[in-house]
Parts: C-alpha cells; sequence; structure tokens
C-alpha cells in the first residue's frame, strides 16, 4: 500500500502519541524527588577528598541521626565508567564504630571534613549522653578502604 500523505500524518499522530504515553521526552526522562530520596534520619552528607591511585575516586561522609544520636559512616565513592552512566556508587562503606552503636549516646555538630595528602579528615563536637563533658573528635579516614582513627579530646 503506498504511503499517502493522510496515512503518514495518521502513522506519525499514533507514533507521537505512543511515546507522549511511555514516558519519553526529546530532553530525556524526568526524574522526581522520589528517585533521589534521601532516609529522614540523614541529616548532613559532605563528599571531599580523593582516594586511590589516580585520585579519581571521591569520599562521601554521611551523618544521621536516630535514638538521640548519631551515627557517622564514610563511604569511598566512584563513578560508574562501564556502563557510561558516570554516577556515583559506593565502591565501600564504613560505619565509625566508636558512633555506631545504640550505646554510645554521643550526638555530634558543627561537621566539618577536609581532604588530606593521605585521605580525609572529619572533626566535629561531641557531647555525650553519660556525662556533661563536651569533647572535639576527630577522625583521619584513608587511605585504604575501610581505615580510619577515631580520636576523641576532653574540652571541658
Amino acid at each position: 500500500m503506498p504511503m499517502t500523505r493522510p496515512r503518514l500524518c495518521r502513522l506519525l499522530a499514533t507514533a507521537l502519541l505512543a511515546l507522549a504515553g511511555s514516558g519519553a521526552h526529546a530532553l530525556g526522562a524526568d526524574y522526581g524527588p522520589e528517585r533521589f530520596a534521601t532516609h529522614d534520619a540523614v541529616t548532613w552528607v559532605q563528599t571531599c577528598g580523593t582516594w586511590g591511585t589516580d585520585h579519581r575516586g571521591t569520599y562521601r561522609v554521611v551523618h544521621a541521626e536516630a535514638f538521640a544520636q548519631s551515627f557517622l559512616y564514610v563511604q569511598w565513592m566512584a563513578r560508574g565508567e562501564a556502563d557510561r552512566s558516570y554516577s556515583l556508587y559506593a565502591v565501600h562503606t564504613t560505619a565509625i564504630a566508636e558512633l555506631d552503636n545504640d550505646h554510645a549516646e554521643i550526638s555530634l555538630s558543627e561537621l566539618t571534613c577536609r581532604a588530606t595528602p593521605r585521605g580525609i579528615v572529619v572533626t566535629a563536637k561531641a557531647d555525650s549522653g553519660h556525662d556533661d563533658k563536651l569533647r572535639r573528635v576527630t577522625i583521619e579516614v584513608g587511605p585504604a578502604a575501610g581505615q580510619y582513627r577515631f580520636r576523641a579530646q576532653r574540652t571541658r
């Protein structure tokens, strides 16, 4: 059957309706905020510093609050190149054990993260639920995945 102008118009209209109903858009797909949702307990996320022999990886620090205390996690992040998405993904995640239990009762505030030649240093004010001592914590992270050193200093 020869392609007439009315038939071509109907075919194009059908194709456009099919595309419109499929969520396809000329400029790409729409992503709502639920695509990037963060758990309600997460109060602070920071990327800083680089890792790896080529310094292409980055560190991500995640602070969360639950049960009236802080939980802190460090992630070694990389970019996905195999599928050409180049989106960040966690290669390794480490919980800071000194904070990551329900009996620690330490609440962190004034968190900072800075890069160092060997990794990153995370500092924060730490308030203990066990006593009235206010401390300053320093966490030196890296360079190896999972490697960190936790130090608490009494400030009063």
